[in-house]
């Protein structure tokens, strides 16, 4: 009777570590992770080196945040889809290319950065929106990333009004029409007649 006990531990134990591989790789990606972390180490040299100011670099963290935060959205259900995995890496080719172009670039370094916490929180608010669009399928890839463009534009302005160190109000209120705008396409996207096949 031990032995029998110890066998079927031993087997519980196997099958429990197989199905947990199982789901580490179905949630895992090694190309994701291995990119996120060299990207990660680009921008770190970046600044060290001089070739990226604070303003890009902390643009670049949190264009590296957002995917972090997309690779979680999408292993939210345990499973990491063949599409998924695409966007993912869609997503980090963007993120590489400026990479290469904030450290190749001739800025110099701008006024310290302006906050507007609720211009920030707002564009939380869109990525978490646009990342369950996507989800759900209620956004196909090609929305979300279109989507995904706009909201970088959108941050983008916002670090062009904050280069001179003040965010004045009209530039403020630009950004918020901006913001008001991509939340009213995320909303059309998201129930228009597409869906992620």
């Amino acid at each position: 009777m031990k032995k029998f006990s110890a066998v079927v531990l031993t087997l519980a134990g196997v099958l429990g570590v197989a199905s947990a591989s199982q789901a580490d790789a179905n949630t895992r990606d090694p190309g994701v992770n291995q990119r996120q972390h060299n990207q990660r180490e680009r921008i770190q040299q970046g600044a060290k080196s001089g070739e990226l100011t604070r303003r890009e670099t902390g643009r670049l963290a949190e264009e590296q945040r957002d995917i972090r935060q997309l690779e979680r959205g999408y292993n939210s259900d345990g499973k990491l889809t063949e599409a998924e995995r695409r966007d993912l890496h869609h997503e980090q080719n963007q993120a590489s290319r400026d990479i290469y172009r904030q450290k190749h670039d001739e800025q110099s370094r701008p006024p310290a950065a302006v906050r507007d916490p609720g211009v920030n929180e707002r564009q939380a608010n869109q990525t978490a929106r646009i990342q369950q669009g996507v989800k759900s399928g209620e956004l196909t890839h090609g929305e979300a990333q279109e989507l995904r463009t706009e909201r970088r534009d959108i941050r983008d302005l916002e670090h062009t009004y904050k280069e001179d160190g003040t965010l004045t109000h009209d530039e403020r209120q630009d950004l918020h029409q901006q913001l008001n705008q991509e939340s009213r396409e995320i909303y059309e996207e998201k129930h228009d007649d597409e869906t992620r096949k």
